[in-house]
């Protein structure tokens, strides 16, 4: 006879998105990585911008926004047509923002391994600068053209989580889904 063990309750953090913390018990699993995917105009960054934003304005979370696809300046710009203040909330410290868009025409060249420790170290300087709890990874996806070999992809996406992991930080990933 085995003995069996009540199930353990994954602790949850917030959204702050109105009907989605219901469906999902009580929002996403604090301290760890989740991933939402998508089609393209499916939401994704409104959404991740509004745990983001949540967080701050509702539970005292500061945040960091990576983006990989838009530039920083689009994106606030974007945003203000909800009335929410990105600008002003980077200006006071509470969301730091990375940008890890490729420059405008930059050719990606592959030659011999890549890794990703620059953009660890570049997230992690954010997430301490402003003491932030949520972290998103806007369009992940953006990356693996730079990642030839589908092991490194892999090897690389679970060295970020855990190295977010470590900092105790919850991370919304958002990724683009082609069908």
């Amino acid at each position: 006879m085995t003995a069996t063990h009540p199930p353990m309750e994954l602790t949850k953090l917030p959204t702050g998105i109105i009907g989605f913390d219901q469906i999902a018990n009580g929002g996403i699993p604090k301290g760890r990585s989740t991933l939402m995917s998508g089609t393209a105009g499916s939401g994704k960054t409104v959404m991740a911008l509004q745990f983001l934003l949540a967080g701050v304005r509702d539970y005292d979370e500061n945040g960091v926004f990576v983006t990989f696809e838009e530039a920083p300046s689009d994106l606030m710009q974007n945003v203000r047509s909800f009335g929410w203040d990105l600008e002003g909330l980077v200006s006071s410290k509470k969301i730091a923002v990375v940008d890890a868009t490729p420059e405008p025409g930059e050719e990606i060249v592959a030659t011999g391994s890549y890794d990703l420790s620059a953009l660890l170290a570049r997230i992690e300087n954010g997430i301490r600068s402003v003491q932030a709890k949520r972290v998103i990874l806007d369009a992940i996806g953006a990356l693996f053209p730079q990642l030839t070999d589908p092991n490194i992809v892999r090897r690389e996406l679970h060295r970020i989580a855990a190295g977010l992991r470590q900092l105790g930080v919850t991370t919304l990933v958002t990724m683009e889904r082609t069908d």
